[in-house]
């Protein structure tokens, strides 16, 4: 059949082609403008620029180039500036839950694939206390959601090299924890409160010995810092933090502490279970921060690799503890 220049079905077919060229166009800019919106998702979430570039492991400058773009590009503003702080504007309160959701929906798909196709074996070094206490439990729920991602976790107090026949990935404190050659991701800090076992906490009250913390015993996870660190910002007149007992390990130091021998610094992540369970109870509720936990990976990381769906799974882990 030949159509007519200038039938109603020829005119059809030039809307209709005309119209998917647009939405194609339409489409490209926003592909064009992904990082752009992840940036915004996150800095939404985080309610920080700062944050946001951590998260993403670029600097904050980068997140405010990226919201700029995107406000240019929509033609409206999705922050309101005031000095270093931000917040959403009405605009990027109506458009964070929309980006939430189709990001989730980005993410459920490839991972759905690569819980079936993705394998691998991975060696995980880590510091013993967060080896025992919190990460193999996650390294179990990781399996589950990967089958075919094998990891062995191997507990050290002293982080070995990164790269193949020692450790593809280094969890252990911020501060042993090896920069050169190394990509780092904070994980969760760990902030100490006074804990001990209920029926210490009674006999101290009954004797007045929490009034000044003159005659509290201790308990020290290797070494007396992290208790120098509570006492200097809370007690700094007192020195009853070098005197106790100290223990190599913090799950030895927890078992002593709910045998009775002490008061310890607990924390709501690596004792979790001794508070859930009563075993510790909180005896003061002056904090302090003890150290951060991180995640070190040797540079370049391939982000199609199982170390970077680990690292990635372990971060969303443990978004709620930062």
């Amino acid at each position: 059949m030949t159509l007519k220049s200038g039938s109603k079905i020829q005119k059809q077919i030039k809307l209709a082609v005309s119209e998917g060229f647009y939405y194609a166009e339409r489409m490209g800019n926003s592909l064009r403008h992904l990082n752009a919106l992840r940036a915004f998702e996150v800095a939404a979430r985080q309610g920080s620029f700062a944050k946001a570039g951590t998260e993403l492991n670029v600097s904050h400058s980068v997140i405010s180039q990226h919201i700029k773009n995107l406000e240019h590009w929509l033609g409206c503003e999705l922050f309101i500036r005031y000095g270093n702080r931000v917040e959403l504007s009405e605009d990027g309160r109506k458009l964070q839950p929309q980006l939430a959701n189709g990001f989730q929906v980005l993410t459920d798909a490839c991972e759905g694939i690569l819980r079936t196709s993705q394998k691998g074996t991975l060696t995980v070094s880590a510091e013993p206390a967060l080896a025992s206490l919190w990460l193999r439990r996650k390294i179990t729920e990781f399996c589950v959601a990967f089958p075919k991602i094998e990891i062995e976790l191997r507990p050290a107090w002293d982080p070995p090299q990164l790269g193949a026949s020692h450790a593809d990935m280094i969890v252990h404190f911020e501060t042993r924890a090896p920069t050169k050659g190394a990509r780092q991701h904070r994980l969760f800090p760990i902030d100490g409160f006074p804990a001990c076992a209920p029926e210490l906490l009674e006999q101290l009250r009954e004797n007045g010995g929490m009034a000044g913390w003159l005659s509290v015993p201790l308990v020290h996870d290797n070494g007396r810092e992290i208790w120098h660190q509570w006492f200097a910002a809370h007690e700094p007149e007192l020195q009853s933090w070098q005197i106790g007992r100290v223990y190599s390990d913090l799950s030895l130091a927890i078992d002593a502490a709910v045998d009775g021998e002490g008061v310890i610094l607990a924390d709501n992540i690596l004792c979790r279970k001794e508070l859930d369970t009563g075993a510790l109870v909180k005896c003061d509720d002056r904090v302090a921060r003890c150290v951060w936990y991180t995640i070190a990976v040797a540079k370049p990381v391939s982000a199609s690799s199982p170390l970077a769906t680990f690292t990635s799974w372990m971060l969303e882990a443990s978004a709620d503890l930062r």
